[in-house]
C-alpha cells in the first residue's frame, strides 16, 4: 500500500466528544457533560475544627449524590501574556515619567520572575455527567457502552435542563464546604479541551476567538474512548 496516499485521520476521529454548545459537552455516546470550575482552600490553615467541619460537609455532600461526578485537577505554567500586555499599554500611555519608569520595572521583574521561576497554576473541575435513557452505564463515569446507535429519547434542551439541575446540585454542596464554583460555557470549555489535548501548542500558540466562528468548533466524532474530560 502506498503510505503517501493513505487517507490520514482528523484527530477528531479520536476524540470522544461529538460537539460543544450551549455550555454542554455532548460525547459520541450522546450522554452529556458540563464542566464547573472550583476554587481552592487552604486546609493546612485551618483550624482542628474547622478541619473537622469542612471533612464533615465534604463527606455529606458525597453522600448525598444520587450520581457520579468526576473530580480533575490540572497543572499548567502559569500564563500572565495578558496582563503583562496591559501593563505595557499602560506604559505607552503613561504621561507622569516616574510612574512610567516604575511600571517598566516592575513588567522587568515580573518577565525576569517567569523566566527563572517554574510557576504552575493549578485548577480543579468537577466534571457532571447525564445519561439519557438508551445509554448504558456499567460501573462509573468512564465506563459508558454504546450498542450501535442508542435510542435517546427527549430532545437535548430536555437532557440539558436536566444536566443543569445536577450541576445546581454540585454548586450548592460545595458552597456548603465553602468553595466557590462556576460552570463553564461553550469557550471556556473550548479553551479548556484544547489545552488539554494540547498543552504543548497552548504554550506558544492560543486559541482563536471561538465568538469569530459561524460554525459549531467541535462536530464530529469517531472511534469512542473510555474519556470524559
Amino acid at each position: 500500500m502506498d503510505r503517501g496516499k493513505e487517507k490520514i485521520a482528523s484527530t477528531q476521529a479520536y476524540l470522544p466528544i461529538k460537539e460543544i454548545k450551549e455550555g454542554v459537552v455532548l460525547m459520541n455516546d450522546n450522554s452529556l457533560r458540563a464542566v464547573v470550575i472550583v476554587s481552592s482552600l487552604n486546609f493546612a490553615l485551618k483550624s482542628e475544627q474547622e478541619k473537622d467541619a469542612i471533612i464533615s460537609s465534604f463527606q455529606g455532600f458525597l453522600n448525598s449524590l444520587n450520581f457520579p461526578i468526576q473530580i480533575v485537577d490540572t497543572s499548567k505554567k502559569l500564563d500572565l501574556s495578558q496582563y503583562l500586555g496591559r501593563l505595557k499599554k499602560m506604559v505607552e500611555e503613561q504621561t507622569n515619567p516616574l510612574l512610567k519608569i516604575q511600571t517598566q520595572e516592575y513588567i522587568n521583574f515580573i518577565e525576569k520572575l517567569l523566566e527563572e521561576s517554574n510557576i504552575m497554576e493549578k485548577r480543579y473541575y468537577v466534571v457532571v455527567p447525564y445519561f439519557p435513557a438508551g445509554v448504558e452505564i456499567k460501573g462509573g463515569v468512564g465506563d459508558v457502552l454504546k450498542k450501535g446507535q442508542a435510542n435517546i429519547t427527549g430532545d437535548f434542551a430536555e437532557h440539558k435542563r436536566r444536566l443543569l439541575s445536577r450541576v445546581q446540585l454540585i454548586i450548592e454542596g460545595l458552597n456548603s464546604v465553602g468553595l466557590r464554583c462556576s460552570v463553564l460555557d461553550t469557550k471556556n470549555l473550548l479553551e479548556l479541551y484544547y489545552t488539554s489535548y494540547n498543552p504543548d501548542t497552548a504554550e506558544n500558540q492560543r486559541l482563536l476567538d471561538v465568538d469569530s466562528f459561524s460554525q459549531e468548533i467541535i462536530s464530529g466524532g469517531g472511534r469512542k474512548q473510555d474519556e470524559n474530560f
